[in-house]
């Protein structure tokens, strides 16, 4: 009940295959990663919140959410609905500002992972400089509304 239903963490599961060959068994673990990080564009500032957020907490990570500036108030508003629900504080975070907050987030030797929704070159520059710095990156790119 309350924020532990919020946390399906508990839920997931490894996989394991018996007798791969001979002798030879794999298991593998789900463990969440840590700190990670999504940036959302500003066309779709509440939707790609919501395919990164949910997915990232519901595996035991905890979140660091970097609206863009044109359009902070959705982040702002599903960051409370989250702790008004129950999500303990710390959890889900918000973070503001432009490229120089995207940098030290995805510089952050705590981050250990970040999701970007946007432009090529914003992309591919997440994509770049986080890998550089040891974070799994997902970026998508290009799309248009």
């Amino acid at each position: 009940s309350g924020a532990d239903s919020l946390l399906p963490s508990t839920c997931m599961q490894g996989d394991s295959l018996q007798n791969l060959s001979s002798g030879l068994d794999t298991v593998s673990y789900r463990v969440p990663l840590g700190v990670c990080v999504g940036v959302a564009p500003f066309n779709f500032p509440a939707m790609i919140a919501l395919w990164m957020v949910p997915l990232a907490v519901a595996a035991g990570n905890t979140y660091v959410l970097k609206p863009t500036e044109k359009a902070p108030s959705a982040s702002l508003l599903l960051t409370k609905i989250l702790h008004d629900l129950g999500l303990p504080p710390g959890v889900v975070n918000v973070v503001h500002g432009s490229k120089p907050a995207v940098d030290g987030l995805i510089t952050h030797p705590g981050v250990r992972a970040v999701s970007f929704v946007g432009s090529n070159g914003a992309g591919e520059y997440i994509h770049d400089v986080g890998s550089r710095h040891g974070k799994r990156v997902q970026a998508n790119l290009g799309a248009k509304n």
